[in-house]
């Protein structure tokens, strides 16, 4: 009878222990989690860990996940377990100690916000390991929490792919020879010679140009000291053009070369001959 008695007591009171360990529990599945979609998930992955542990009759650690997940259900923004928080094997101390840095590292650069699910899947897996790692006596249960936590700091942890700078602009190309023609035996600019050059120089603004060649040239009338100075003359003029255009004097050079290459070779007037080249150069 004592004995019948005592069992009945002893059953009696795992009963109750029973019930008084799935409070925590029951509260945090009656709790309406808040704050943002992080927290929130982070709410739901500590009550599975609890709902886990509880259906293993491991108690006290159902009750340490529930009063987690209620703490993430009012955004009180709950960390990875402190290593002091378990009884670990002293060798398993560093490898966890690393793994809790690295989370936490991640998560001090933002990741519950850029990505939210990982960050959950990371914290939830560590802790995870942790009480596995604690209660050392499932190697497969403490390798598949740490499994987890890796699958998920490696998704934390990757950056997107860095795009390519795009390559600057190519420059403009520097305007093609430009010729302007002169009267016989002047050296000033005619209005059309103004209006090339003119539109030249807009072209050349657009362009990235280290010097222009300006050379001149006469027809092939007249003796040659003279028509050496008459080009020069047209070559003068067409620098002074560029420079009150805004072209740097120092990117300019200037030559004079009389009659020789004439484009019509013919002793008579031809405008043709009578020219001013201007190339540019990069």
């Amino acid at each position: 009878m004592r004995g019948t008695l005592r069992i009945a007591i002893s059953s009696l009171g795992l009963m109750v222990l029973a019930a008084c360990a799935g409070t925590q529990l029951d509260q945090a599945e009656r709790t309406t989690p808040g704050g943002t979609a992080y927290d929130r998930d982070l709410y739901a992955g500590y009550v599975d860990l609890s709902k886990n542990e509880y259906d293993e009759g491991d108690y006290r650690d159902s009750d340490t996940f529930a009063m987690r997940a209620m703490q993430a259900a009012q955004g009180d923004g709950v960390e990875p377990e402190p290593i002091s928080a378990r009884n670990l094997p002293g060798d398993t101390v560093p490898e966890l100690s690393a793994a809790r840095d690295r989370l936490v590292a991640a998560q001090a650069t933002g990741a519950a916000a850029r990505k939210p699910q990982d960050a959950v899947e990371a914290q939830i897996a560590f802790d995870c390991w942790m009480q596995e790692q604690e209660e050392n006596r499932q190697p497969g249960d403490i390798a598949g929490c740490r499994d987890r936590f890796m699958i998920a700091m490696a998704a934390l942890e990757e950056q997107p792919p860095v795009a390519a700078a795009p390559p600057p602009p190519a420059p403009e190309p520097v305007p093609g020879p430009v010729t302007v023609l002169f009267d016989f035996d002047k050296a000033d600019l005619s209005v059309d010679a103004r209006t090339v050059l003119a539109d030249m120089i807009e072209a050349a603004n657009k362009s990235d140009f280290d010097m222009i060649n300006v050379s001149g040239f006469t027809d092939l009338v007249g003796g040659d000291a003279y028509n050496e100075v008459l080009s020069e003359q047209r070559a003068n003029a067409v620098i002074d053009f560029l420079v009150e255009s805004g072209v740097e004097r120092q990117k300019i050079f200037g030559q004079g070369f009389g009659k020789a290459d004439p484009v019509v070779p013919v002793e008579t007037p031809e405008i043709r001959n009578r020219r001013v080249e201007i190339v540019f150069e990069r």
